[in-house]
């Protein structure tokens, strides 16, 4: 009767340990975290091995363990800034692009951006308790530095809180980088050199003013050449020239580099070609506009801010060509030639 009442408690106790074997096969630990990490990048850049080890140190003991897949594509662009495209496939799929000048700063930024994507309070809960694990006494491999924002290249980086937006999900408030908001304006003056609307080389005045996106760049300006003669052939008599314009200039950057820019550009440009009789016998007055385009380049440097040196050289073809002539006399005093060239040379002001 004794060993009777004994056998069916030993029973239970072996039947609730094997209905315990599952239990602790759950909730034992997984294996290493996967990160399956697809990476491109030019030499110079970090390898896919570090940026995949950093999103591991940030998500740090996260409970989530999906797959994560990702990939990454760094490439220079026209201006030799980087761009780093992002693209996180699993678990949450969302998309961003980052611009900079430092590939090491735009990797770990990468990587910040995956994580908190992930698993943002583990994230938070791994960076406060960076702090004590620094006081502890432990060997440990140094970590790249997280972004700061007195590194280069850190106005492009993207805050802590700024996670890739999740596909077909608009965003609440969202502001483009700030490589994206790169808009500028300047007021230049410049000493204007003219051979193609005035009988002789003239020198004048231009000032206007620019804006700047990226590689397109549009100028508006206004300009004086106050003097310039010319006289009929074998004759004394003559007239002087004043000539006015208003230009628009459109320009597309050809060549980009940290302190010098150059542009290809086309232009339309508005003269006001004015004649007044020298050595005649009846004074006269004239005025005829001319319209004109032109082809040509401009080149831009900084010196110290805000001040940079503008220098622009055009072809220019006038679409009309009015002849000027004195009453009672044979021969032209002026007629504005097929094409000619001008050019200016000054400082602007950048803001």
């Amino acid at each position: 009767m004794h060993v009777s009442r004994w056998a069916p408690s030993a029973l239970q106790a072996l039947i609730v340990t094997a209905a315990l074997q599952p239990t602790r096969a759950i909730a034992a630990p997984t294996g290493p975290r996967a990160v399956d990490l697809r990476w491109e990048a030019p030499d110079g850049c970090p390898a896919g091995d570090e940026v995949r080890n950093e999103i591991v140190r940030l998500l740090g003991a996260s409970e989530q363990r999906q797959p994560i897949e990702v990939d990454i594509a760094v490439a220079r662009e026209s201006d030799a800034r980087l761009r780093l495209a992002l693209r996180i496939r699993r678990p949450a799929p969302g998309e961003r692009v980052l611009h900079g000048d430092d590939c090491a700063s735009m990797s770990r930024a990468a990587a910040l951006i995956v994580a908190m994507s992930i698993d943002p309070d583990a994230v938070a809960r791994n960076a406060a308790a960076q702090p004590q694990e620094a006081d502890a006494p432990v060997a440990r491999a140094p970590r790249p530095p997280p972004p700061a924002s007195d590194q280069p290249g850190a106005a492009d980086r993207p805050r802590a809180d700024d996670r890739p937006r999740a596909a077909g999900r608009p965003p609440a408030t969202e502001r483009p980088p700030a490589a994206e908001r790169d808009v500028d304006g300047a007021l230049w003056l410049s000493a204007h050199v003219e051979q193609a609307l005035v009988p002789t080389l003239g020198v004048g005045l231009a000032a206007g003013g620019a804006i700047r996106s990226g590689w397109f760049r549009a100028d508006g300006a206004a300009g004086v050449v106050p003097s310039s003669s010319g006289r009929i052939a074998g004759q004394a008599a003559g007239a002087e020239f004043r000539l006015w314009f208003l230009e628009v200039d459109t320009c597309a950057r050809a060549l980009g580099h940290p302190a010098v820019r150059v542009y290809l550009c086309a232009l339309g440009r508005q003269h006001w070609l004015m004649a007044t009789g020298r050595q005649v016998d009846e004074p006269f007055h004239r005025t005829a506009p001319i319209f004109a385009i032109g082809l040509g380049s401009l080149i831009e440097a900084d010196i110290a801010a805000p001040l940079r040196i503008e220098g622009a050289l055009h072809a220019v073809a006038p679409l009309q060509r009015p002849r000027f002539i004195v009453e009672n006399l044979e021969g032209t005093v002026y007629r504005p030639p097929a094409a000619g060239v001008s050019a200016r040379l000054g400082l602007a002001l950048v803001f």
